[in-house]
């Protein structure tokens, strides 16, 4: 059944990485529609959390957080789908990364730990072995499906990391 998912849902995948980037950021507000508006996937969760850490701000501003956070959540999703077909060159017009020469120097005399938080793309920091002569390393928890499983690593390993 698990082989069977992932049949089917491939090829959305597929297509969806190659799509052209207003189209691609187009149906990321779509998901994010569904996903908030219709679904309603985890609310009550993010609106507690958001109560939690911020109880300073009118519930207002809590909503327009809210919103925006599930606009960055299908953004993040998509982005990772968008792996699959980002070539090299793509991926170093589009990512940016700061201060490479420091890395580059830090690289010739010790081990590196970067940490990076959950705002900007995670999955793009799997690039950074174009950048620097060192191996990157990442953590990663296990997909439930194991085809999906094998095809997020292959993802993330898509440049040596």
């Amino acid at each position: 059944m698990q082989f069977l998912v992932f049949l089917l849902i491939y090829p959305f995948l597929w297509m969806v990485s190659i799509l052209p980037r207003p189209l691609f950021y187009g149906l990321s507000n779509v998901l994010c529609f569904l996903l908030y508006r219709v679904i309603g996937y985890r609310r009550k969760t993010v609106k507690a959390n958001l109560e939690l850490v911020f109880p300073e701000k009118s519930e207002t501003e809590r909503h327009r957080i809210e919103q925006r956070f599930y606009s960055h959540l299908c953004d993040l999703f998509l982005e990772m789908v968008k792996t699959i077909g980002l070539k090299e060159a793509e991926v170093k017009r589009k990512y940016n990364v700061l201060n490479i020469e420091v890395l580059k120097e830090l690289e010739k005399h010790k081990s590196i730990i970067i940490a990076c938080s959950h705002y900007g793309n995670w999955e793009w920091n799997i690039s950074l072995s174009l950048y620097v002569n060192s191996k990157p390393y990442a953590v990663y928890q296990k997909i439930g499906n194991p085809y999906f499983d094998r095809f997020i690593k292959k993802i993330r390993e898509k440049w040596g990391t």
